[in-house]
């Protein structure tokens, strides 16, 4: 079944929705934040940060102070409020009786919330990891939402049990969802089949964020200020996801060139492959900066790298990054994935040492005003803004017709009970 909203049809307003996030809303923002931040002006949305301590972490003592003291409900922004779970009712995987009863806890902790915050009959649960969905279909709602974002049982760091349970999970949620959104034509490709309201909406960008930076034409930090040029950047998060063996070669084949590294570091299963680039005098690991920092560092890019691993979970990816490049109209050589589709004209494509320093040194020359223009419009035309939109059409539309739904089928039992 074909879900279509066009761009006239009505938004969702004044709903209530219940969001089990990815990411704590203070980390890097993603698709999580960035919709929930903007259904929140005409709907009020709930986020449950995900973070709930294990029994063991709390017994050693490794649980911070200010978790037991800080308020677990805190007001973001209009619309939107931020729930923390009880430090109280942890994690007992070793014990699965008295994990069933923490589970139960934290439900009525965030059923009480919920009241105070006057949610209606009617609200919406909205989903978007399988490992964090153990309330989803438990909480009375009268639709599920479920937003996939990657090909979660491929990370590379779990387990083959926990890619198993992720796996088992994420076929319950396809089954109980009533609609799902999806970033990438290759998750559009193995989710669909599973769900018919299927849809698929790419990730986007805050154009308004980087245009300020575009024109602010402000000094630039400094710790990348002062960095020979070329400088070949990369933004977003750092782990053994990236090809850190090709960006190895290539800072040791390219001394000239500064490899600007921005984005918090994850060494997990890669630390080998850390300490080799650590070593290289022109390779920069600038840490994790601000969402309001993060333009005005890509700003100082001559080149924007998107150097992943060619495997199960680059498939299904849809980098932010992408966009967030072309937005400051910098030019881009990446890896080949499905999600360059509809970008390859504005991308260059390298998958060896060698190709991606080729692709690299060609994209040095293509900063002409024309180039860059083009670069930013087509970033323009992909805002987060336009997303949310798409988004909250979609959902209005499916909400309306389940209401239908319940209320025929109420209405029917009432007439067969005459």
């Amino acid at each position: 079944m074909s879900l279509n909203a066009g761009p006239h049809a009505p938004q969702l307003h004044g709903a209530h929705i219940l969001l089990f996030a990815h990411n704590a809303w203070n980390e890097v923002w993603r698709n999580n934040q960035h919709i929930a931040s903007r259904l929140a002006h005409e709907n009020v949305v709930l986020y449950v940060e995900p973070k709930i301590y294990p029994l063991a972490k709390l017994r050693r003592g490794q649980v911070p102070k200010a978790e037991w003291t800080q308020p677990r409900l805190t007001h973001a922004q209009d619309g939107l409020w931020l729930y923390r779970h009880p430090v109280w009712a942890p994690r007992m995987p070793a014990k699965r009786g008295l994990d069933g009863v923490m589970r139960r806890l934290r439900r009525a902790a965030l059923q009480h919330v919920m009241r105070q915050l006057k949610f209606n009959q009617n609200f919406i649960s909205w989903t978007y990891q399988p490992k964090d969905s153990e309330l989803t279909g438990q909480m009375g709602e009268s639709l599920i939402i479920y937003s996939i974002v990657d090909e979660y049982a491929a990370f590379g760091h779990q387990t083959p049990e926990k890619q198993r349970f992720i796996r088992e999970r994420e076929r319950e949620l396809l089954r109980m969802a009533d609609i799902v959104f999806v970033t990438s034509p290759a998750l559009f490709e193995s989710k669909s089949p599973h769900n018919p309201h299927t849809v698929w909406v790419p990730n986007g960008v805050d154009f308004t964020l980087f245009e300020k930076a575009w024109r602010a034409n402000a000094p630039l930090p400094e710790d990348i200020a002062r960095m020979p040029r070329p400088i070949v950047g990369y933004s977003g998060h750092i782990s053994g996801r990236l090809n850190l063996p090709l960006l190895a070669q290539l800072a040791q084949r390219r001394p000239e060139w500064s490899f600007a590294l921005v984005g918090s570091v994850w060494e997990t299963n890669a630390e080998a492959q850390f300490a080799a680039l650590r070593q290289l005098p022109n390779v920069h690991f600038l840490g994790q900066k601000s969402a309001a920092q993060v333009p005005y560092y890509i700003s100082a890019f001559d080149v924007a790298l998107i150097p992943y691993h060619q495997n199960e979970e680059s498939r299904n990816i849809n980098p932010i990054k992408l966009y967030e490049y072309l937005a400051l109209g910098k030019p881009i050589v990446s890896v080949d994935i499905p999600a360059l589709n509809g970008f390859r004209h504005m991308v260059r494509i390298g998958d060896s040492v060698e190709a991606y320093s080729t692709q690299i040194q060609a994209a040095l020359t293509e900063n002409s005003p024309s180039l860059v223009s083009e670069r930013r419009q087509l970033a323009a035309a992909n805002t987060w803004d336009q997303r949310a939109e798409q988004i909250s059409r979609l959902v209005r539309m499916r909400w309306e017709a389940k209401l239908a739904e319940k209320q025929s089928s109420i209405s029917l039992s009432t007439h067969v009970a005459a």
